[in-house]
Formats: structure tokens, C-alpha cells, sequence
């Protein structure tokens, strides 16, 4: 990062963030990249590219696009109306329902997901995306990628990146979720989408002068960090092997497929939110996602005694309960 070559990104003049785009739309088989400041920008940045104020765009419920980004997405900035397919116990979308949705609404956009955040870190095989995506050109109807932690679905299918992607006309991934850079994300697609794409994000303010400097991190983290990700799935999975058996919490295991443990504390009668504040007392962070869910997420710094350790804490904390 001290060392790299900067310039004006807003001109396309920093060869290092050139060099970043070059590098993700290659791992990703599309056409071009645009290097975005996050995934949210990114997102949001591909929804006002594909759609215009008034358009349907079909997502799931708990989608991370729905979830946590509806609100300047659907409502304040893009004007868009989103419509909600139906999805399995692993987050995956079913496909009655996009069809339904497709033949009942003039759909604009459909939104995918993977890995399915909200659903513990479950991943969507190759075939799923394809079977969707041919299903949504069938009615012209672009689809784009919500690929925050695509790296993580590809080690655990073993599928390329670029297998999983090649369907979807658009994509969103994160360089600082599993691949550890200290931030920014990439969206990929067409030429002629990018070009357009860096419009929006100009008018939205994510052009930025010298920003080879965190794209260097960007570049080391594609080349040299997504074979890592193995090791944050068999912590995670360690994790939830460990706290499985405790009967204050309920873990489906089957969801337990990359760095990302959810567990269902309402059999011990207190609220996510009661776990989150109390477990921080004892020294262990986790995240309340809902109500009765929360959230533990393993990553390039955690360690197999770090694991040991946030699993004894969780546990002892419920053996007090």
C-alpha cells in the first residue's frame, strides 16, 4: 500500500486501481470492474444503473440488500418497488415464486445472494444460479449478484468464481469480508454497464484521487488470500460443533457451510440482544441479527484458541442461565 501508484481514479488515471479492476473482472469472467469505497455503494450503485424510479426489482426478504440497505434503495434514493420471492431454509429462492412474481409484475431486476448472509453463510451451486438466471432472461429480465462473500461459496463448492458468476448479468464482491483487505468492493459486468456505472458513482461521490492506495491491499487480498478461506470455514464449523450441544441455543449444523455461525437463542427465553450485551461483559463479541438470532463470524485474524476460547465463554454463560 506505501509503495503503490496513484493518481485520479475519477479519470481512470490511477494505475492501480486500473490494475484492480483489470484483475476482478478477469476472476469473475466479465468484461469490465469498477472499484467501489463498499458493498453497499456498490449495490446500490447497480440497482440505479439496471432500473429507474417506479421500476419492480425482485429480492428475497432477508436479503442483505433488502435487510439492511431497503431504505435508500427502494425507497429515498432509487424510488424503486421491491418484490419478495420465496426461499428455502437455506436462504436459497424457490423457484415457483419468481415466477409467479415474473408472470404477475413488469419486473425490472432480480437480486440474488451468495453467500446468504442472513441465513448463516449457505451457499447457492452454480446450477441454482443458472436454473434463475435462464428462468429471468427468458423474460428479459437482467439479473445482478449480491456476491459479498462469493470467494467463501467458491471454496466451499469448489466451483471457480467465475463458474459461479457466468450466468448473472451483473456482481457485487467485497474485498474486506473473508478476503481481509481493509475495505472497498468490486462491481462487474458488461463494458457498457461499467461505463454507466461509473457515472453513478461519480454523482454519488465514490471517486476518489489517489485511491491505488487501499487498491493495492485489494489486489493482494484477490491473489493471495482466497485459497485462506478454507481454514475460516473449518474454524467456523469448530465453533458450532462446540456450542451445538448446549440447550439454551439452537444451531442448525446443515447451515454451517462457510465463517458464519447463527445460533437461535429463544430456548433460552432472553433476547438476542440480552446475549450480544452480556456476552460482551464476559469478553466475547457477538452480533443480534433478529430477535432471537445472533450472529458469530470467523475471519483471517481469528484463531483455533480464539475459537476455544469464544466457545467456552458462550457456554459458561449459558451453564449460569
Amino acid at each position: 500500500m506505501y509503495e503503490a501508484e496513484v493518481g485520479d481514479d475519477g479519470r481512470a488515471e490511477d494505475p492501480t486501481v486500473n490494475k484492480l479492476e483489470n484483475i476482478a473482472a478477469d476472476v469473475t469472467g466479465k468484461e469490465a470492474a469498477l472499484f467501489c469505497n463498499s458493498g453497499t455503494m456498490a449495490n446500490l450503485i447497480a440497482l440505479l444503473t439496471h432500473c429507474t424510479r417506479g421500476d419492480n426489482v425482485l429480492a428475497g426478504e432477508s436479503s442483505h440488500i433488502n435487510k439492511s440497505e431497503k431504505a435508500p434503495f427502494m425507497d429515498s434514493i432509487g424510488g424503486l418497488i421491491p418484490r419478495f420471492f420465496e426461499t428455502d431454509e437455506c436462504g436459497a429462492p424457490e423457484m415457483d415464486s419468481i415466477q409467479q412474481l415474473m408472470n404477475e409484475h413488469e419486473i425490472k431486476l432480480l437480486c440474488l445472494e451468495n453467500t446468504n448472509n442472513f441465513n448463516g453463510g449457505t451457499c447457492m451451486s452454480k446450477e441454482q444460479t443458472d436454473a434463475i438466471c435462464k428462468a429471468a432472461h427468458e423474460h428479459n429480465i437482467p439479473v445482478h449478484l449480491d456476491g459479498a462473500r462469493i470467494f467463501n461459496a467458491s471454496v466451499h463448492l469448489n466451483t471457480p468464481v467465475k463458474q459461479l458468476v457466468d450466468s448473472v448479468d451483473s456482481l457485487m464482491f467485497s474485498l474486506s469480508k473473508g478476503l481481509g483487505a481493509p475495505v472497498g468492493s468490486l462491481l462487474c459486468g458488461e463494458k457498457t454497464f461499467i461505463e454507466s456505472a461509473r457515472n453513478i458513482r461519480k454523482l454519488l461521490g465514490g471517486a476518489m484521487r489517489q485511491s491505488g492506495v487501499v487498491a493495492a491491499a485489494g489486489i493482494a487480498a484477490i491473489q493471495h488470500e482466497a485459497d485462506r478461506l478454507k481454514k475460516d470455514h473449518e474454524k467456523a464449523y469448530l465453533l458450532a460443533s462446540m456450542l451445538k450441544n448446549n440447550d439454551k441455543i439452537d444451531i442448525q449444523m446443515d447451515n454451517v457451510q462457510t465463517n458464519i455461525v447463527i445460533a437461535d437463542v429463544s430456548p433460552s427465553g432472553l433476547s438476542a440482544k440480552t446475549f450480544e450485551s452480556n456476552l460482551l461483559q464476559r469478553g466475547l463479541k457477538v452480533k443480534s441479527i433478529t430477535g432471537d438470532h445472533v450472529r458469530m463470524t470467523t475471519y483471517r485474524e481469528i484463531t483455533k484458541d480464539d475459537i476455544i476460547r469464544a466457545a467456552n465463554l458462550f457456554n459458561a454463560y449459558c451453564d449460569e442461565l
